[in-house]
């Protein structure tokens, strides 16, 4: 790792450090917008208070019960469109320092495309039978590539639920996270599923299951639960050094859960985050700030790591 760091610290100030010197400067220019919308709205919003007291009073006195929510409605609106308009500028400066330095980033690792926004198919995240159902997606930072003759794909995704009440309906978030979908070089017969380990719920999680698969790591089997199809095909996939590097990732990552699954050739693995990955900047920081991008390349890194071990195994055979 100490060497792959000297790497990438030579690489960015050869290929990264300028493209974020040009952002610092657009960094200025956004948050002289941020400013300037932050204090309009501060001048407004006082007024609109002082108005909206008057008027629920005045409105309460005389008995108007529809002036005084219309008076909340007014309110509640302005205050929705003032977020908006002053978080506008701390969006853009993100979007454009993703597509001004992220490829760069991305072409440090090998033969890797970056894309905004993208996301994996659905019948993708549907077949790996690891995550819970979703009504709509949505994507952030999407890397494409081969890595030591794997092909990869690194996916930033965010599942939600639509939940209807009597007053409505709304999404309801139920993962957000990292997948990790990975093409094997050798052919599953197979099918393995690692759950995260839930306790006395895991008996509910057999129904539906392949076979459960009994594992000699106690600390991994602590932690997860393992389902298969093909017992010698499932011992074979997780050995020893895979199961201490998904340990290592779960750290890396600060996810509380982890789960992945191998079917159609393919390996992929689910890292719920619950919080934005791989962020190189923010509106609030000077952007040649080494911290953000540090942070994405450990990130990235204890990826490539679960692609070296996988390689290595690949060699071997099934």
């Amino acid at each position: 790792m100490q060497d792959l760091k000297a790497k990438f610290d030579d690489y960015y100030n050869h290929h990264l450090l300028g493209k974020f010197m040009e952002m610092e400067a657009e960094r200025h220019k956004q948050m002289d917008v941020f400013i300037k919308r932050l204090l309009l709205t501060g001048i407004f919003i006082p007024l609109l208070i002082l108005l909206f007291w008057s008027s629920f009073w005045g409105n309460y006195i005389a008995g108007s019960r529809n002036l005084t929510e219309l008076t909340v409605y007014v309110l509640a609106g302005y205050v929705f469109i003032s977020l908006f308009y002053c978080r506008s500028p701390i969006v853009s400066f993100k979007i454009d320092v993703k597509e001004e330095v992220m490829a760069k980033f991305a072409a440090f690792w090998g033969d890797f495309i970056y894309a905004y926004g993208r996301s994996l198919p659905d019948a993708t995240l549907e077949n790996s039978r690891i995550f819970p159902l979703y009504d709509s997606k949505e994507g952030d930072d999407f890397f494409c590539g081969n890595y030591h003759q794997v092909q990869a794909i690194i996916s930033e995704e965010q599942l939600y639920k639509k939940v209807r009440t009597k007053n409505g309906s709304h999404n309801v978030t139920v993962f957000q996270g990292i997948v990790i979908l990975l093409e094997m070089n050798k052919k599953f017969e197979g099918k393995t599923v690692v759950l995260k380990d839930s306790g006395w719920l895991n008996l509910f999680k057999k129904i539906g299951r392949p076979e459960r698969v009994k594992l000699e790591d106690v600390s991994f089997e602590r932690q997860f639960e393992v389902f298969s199809d093909n017992q010698i095909e499932a011992r074979y996939l997780l050995t020893t050094a895979f199961m201490e590097r998904m340990s290592e990732v779960k750290k890396a990552f600060q996810g509380k859960n982890i789960q992945f699954s191998f079917f159609n050739n393919k390996l992929l693995i689910a890292i719920e985050t619950n919080h934005n990955m791989f962020e190189v900047s923010s509106l609030f920081r000077r952007a040649t700030n080494r911290k953000m991008i540090d942070r994405a390349f450990e990130q990235f890194a204890s990826v490539t790591e679960i692609i070296d071990i996988l390689r290595l195994n690949s060699k071997t055979g099934l």
